[in-house]
Formats: C-alpha cells, sequence, structure tokens
C-alpha cells in the first residue's frame, strides 16, 4: 500500500467551503465577548457604571478630548442583558437576510456604514450623552437592504427593508433612553453604502470596487465625526 498527502484545494473552492455566514457569526460573537467584560468591569448588573462603558460609551466631550475610539467602541457595548438580546436578534436577522442578498462582505461594510453614521449622528444632535448600542449599526443594515433592494430590484428585500424600519421607529419613537439621532444616523449611512453597493447597471458592484468606495465611505463618517 502507498501513502499521499491530499492536494490542498485551490483558494477558490476553500473560499466556498467557509460559512457565508462568518462575517455575521463574528459580529455576534464580539457583542457577547465585550458584554462579558462589561459584566466584570460593572458594580453588580449595572452595566452602564462600569469602567468598560464608561471609558467605551460615546460621550462628546470624551470625543473632543482625544478619545477616538468611542467612535468604535459604543456600538459594541450594551446598558443591560435585555438590550444585547434584543439587538443581537435584530442583527441575525437583518444581517443573515442581506448575506444571502449581497455577501458577507458588503454585509459587514454596511455594517460599519450604519456604526460611524450612527456615531456621528449622535456626536452633532445629542453629544452630552453617553450613548452605547449597535442599533445604530443595525439600522445601517436596514438602511443598506432598503437600498439595495430598491436599486437591484429585489421586492421582497425592499418590502422587508422598509416593514422593519417603519415598525422598529414607530415603536420606538416615544421610547425615553432610546437615540433616534443614532437610529437615523445609521439608517442614512446604511443607505448611502447600500446605494454605493449597486453599480449603475442595476447590479452588485465586485467586492474590490465595492471595498473601494465603502472604504472611502467609512473613511469621510469617521473624520467628521471627529471634527463635528
Amino acid at each position: 500500500m502507498s501513502s499521499f498527502t491530499p492536494a490542498s484545494p485551490p483558494p477558490a473552492r476553500r473560499r466556498s467551503q467557509q460559512s457565508p455566514f462568518l462575517a455575521l457569526g463574528v459580529l455576534v460573537a464580539a457583542s457577547f465577548g465585550v458584554f462579558a467584560l462589561e459584566l466584570a468591569t460593572a458594580p453588580l448588573s449595572d452595566t452602564l457604571h462600569g469602567s468598560l462603558v464608561e471609558h467605551g460609551g460615546l460621550y462628546g466631550p470624551a470625543v473632543d478630548d482625544g478619545e477616538w475610539w468611542r467612535i468604535l467602541t459604543a456600538g459594541f457595548l450594551h446598558s443591560g442583558l435585555a438590550h444585547l438580546v434584543g439587538n443581537l436578534i435584530a442583527l441575525v436577522v437583518l444581517g443573515g437576510v442581506l448575506t444571502l442578498a449581497i455577501g458577507p462582505l458588503r454585509m459587514a461594510l454596511t455594517y460599519l456604514a450604519g456604526l460611524l453614521g450612527s456615531a456621528l449622528a449622535v456626536l452633532a444632535f445629542a453629544p452630552d450623552a453617553l450613548t452605547v448600542g449597535a442599533s445604530g449599526a443595525i439600522f445601517g443594515l436596514a438602511g443598506g437592504a432598503l437600498l439595495v433592494g430598491w436599486r437591484h430590484r429585489r421586492l421582497l428585500l425592499l418590502v422587508f427593508a422598509g416593514a422593519w424600519i417603519l415598525y422598529t421607529l414607530s415603536s420606538t419613537l416615544f421610547v425615553p433612553g432610546i437615540s433616534q439621532a443614532g437610529h437615523l444616523g445609521g439608517l442614512v449611512a446604511g443607505a448611502v453604502c447600500g446605494w454605493l453597493l449597486v453599480g449603475p447597471g442595476a447590479e452588485l458592484r465586485g467586492e474590490r470596487a465595492a471595498l473601494g468606495l465603502v472604504s472611502a465611505l467609512l473613511a469621510a463618517l469617521f473624520a467628521l465625526a471627529l471634527v463635528v
């Protein structure tokens, strides 16, 4: 008998064996992991007064003093277990739908656009409030799905995203403690990202083109958040 070492599959085949939901899983795992760290730094269950939130939550005066990382870290922090679970359910549903529609890379780019757009809006309209949560980034997914559905002629995606946006905005409009500026900022940024992801022929841009265009959008949103 003879033995041999199987040849490694070509790169394209290796990529196809990866789960399309890997990026979504990383986002969910990151939120769970950060929340575990929050609990470790919080007095009892009061995570809003834990050191991780105090040093990572979005707070305008602190950003003005040079703590730029808050623009990014606030989107992965949550005020409590109910806040975390509610956001993660929406993330799995919207992120899963958008991943199937446009792929994991474009979904992740849309999520980041929503996160930065949400932070920019909060710093512009409610800079003195300590703000945490992934809902702005999730609204970015909804905005991206809305524009992709419209420009790509995907009726089911368009209707689903529109219905989610209307329901969520209307059900939280008068709820105290919810940053509507963050929601709307994420929605607009995600919509702009969705518009960039679809080319003039109503077809999805290639991953390289999408990465280039959306990276420019992300850089612009981050720069504006620093100077607003």
